[in-house]
């Protein structure tokens, strides 16, 4: 089989197929952002599209970088299979301007059937134009309450020191309330000296993630300060008071 030439869209497989669908676009986005800026992640569970998926980068270069360090990479207890997808995605074709042209086919056969749904008569009565609807009537915007004038709040203690000693321990805030042990595990297990993931339960957005040293847990900190685990939420690590 011809080698697949390097284009914009990861094919992912061999994922673990009882890893819901949400789950797993968000883990997939958690693990290869690192690579660069991802435009869409697509996953779909049915029975042909089990255990497979698309992740989209903006550049060729991040997909190349996320194949060749992500090859084999153990996600979810199995180890990923990655190949540039033979295709490009449409958020590809929607960047490079190409998309247009990629679906003039497809919308002149829509057009086509639409035409022969008329002919036969099978065409339902079209929807009342928006312009011709009863008018709404728009409810009194309620009056704006006059703002109560309130002392200015203390300022809150951070949940951690602004200064602590270096450890083995990391805390990780500003997390998703997805997040779980695994999402975390696969960005931290890359680095040396790794042990675990503990969640705090009750309490979402935050994590300790444990090393051997105080000096492997200072690397992964500074690899993974900020990190956008997801592109509303930048991880915040500091040190674990102890």
């Amino acid at each position: 089989m011809a080698d697949v030439a390097p284009r914009e869209t990861v094919y992912v497989n061999n994922l673990n197929e009882k890893v819901s669908k949400d789950a797993l676009k968000k883990s997939l986005y958690a693990a290869f952002s690192q690579f660069g800026p991802i435009l869409d992640v697509v996953a779909v569970k049915n029975f042909r599209m089990r255990g497979q998926a698309f992740v989209v980068f903006r550049d060729i270069s991040s997909a190349t970088a996320a194949v060749k360090q992500m090859q084999g990479f153990p996600f979810y207890d199995k180890p990923m299979r990655l190949s540039y997808a033979k295709t490009k995605s449409d958020a590809s074709s929607k960047l490079d301007g190409t998309y247009q042209e990629k679906h003039k086919a497809e919308r002149a056969a829509k057009r086509k059937a639409e035409r022969e749904e008329k002919k036969a008569g099978a065409n339902k009565p079209k929807a009342v134009p928006a312009a011709a609807a009863a008018p709404v009537e728009e409810e009194d915007a309620a009056p704006e309450e006059e703002a109560e004038t309130t002392p200015a709040e203390t300022p809150k203690v951070p949940s951690t020191p602004a200064v602590v000693l270096p450890n083995a321990i990391l805390f990780v805030e500003n997390l998703p309330d997805q997040v779980n042990e695994m999402m975390l595990s696969m960005l931290f297990q890359q680095f040396p000296g790794f042990k675990e993931v503990r969640l705090v339960p009750g309490k979402s957005g935050i994590a300790f993630v444990e090393f051997e040293n105080e000096m492997q847990s200072g690397v992964a900190m500074a690899g993974l300060q900020n990190f956008k685990i997801t592109p509303t939420n930048l991880m915040k690590i500091s040190y674990a008071k102890r």
